[in-house]
């Protein structure tokens, strides 16, 4: 199921990997923390790892010297378009350019699918994710899907034209 990914910066590596092995748990667990301590994340619905298992999920691993570090999910939702999903990097390796690097692989992913668009939701205190998405080309957009319903005040939609 491995599938792997060059061009990753320093010597960091980049594969598909099965998000219910215990290294990999553990990211979603940090990142479930995190986004539990934000103020505007109360009721976020976030995606369980045994659902980031479906055969419709691309979960991407970075790793340094064997050890996961950061991690993202491509969520095929139909035939032209999928959302990015459990964006995280460690805090201990941030701002190296790992999470333009999983973004980056999961645009490239969406493209060789033959995908027309991707979707996203973040939250306006996440500002950092935001100027990411921003400078990878995302726009805002309406809720969509099941987030109609369930989208908070600071909940921030986008999507990029593939």
């Amino acid at each position: 199921m491995a599938e792997d990914h060059t061009g990753s910066p320093g010597v960091a590596s980049f594969q598909v990997e099965d998000p219910q092995q215990a290294d990999v748990r553990l990211l979603i667990e940090e990142l479930d923390a995190e986004m539990a301590a934000l103020s505007v994340c109360g009721d976020c619905d976030l995606t369980s790892a045994e659902d980031l298992s479906a055969d419709y999920v691309q979960f991407l691993v970075a790793r340094y010297h064997s050890h996961p570090i950061a991690c993202g999910a491509l969520v095929v939702k139909d035939i032209d378009w999928a959302e990015v999903k459990r964006m995280y990097v460690r805090p201990v390796v941030r701002r190296k350019g790992l999470s333009r690097a999983i973004l980056d692989h999961l645009l490239d992913m969406a493209k060789r699918r033959g995908l027309r668009k991707v979707r996203l939701e973040t939250h306006a205190e996440q500002t950092a994710a935001v100027a990411l998405y921003r400078s990878a080309g995302f726009e805002p957009c309406d809720p969509y899907e099941d987030h109609q319903s369930t989208a908070g005040p600071n909940a921030v939609f986008m999507e990029l034209q593939l």
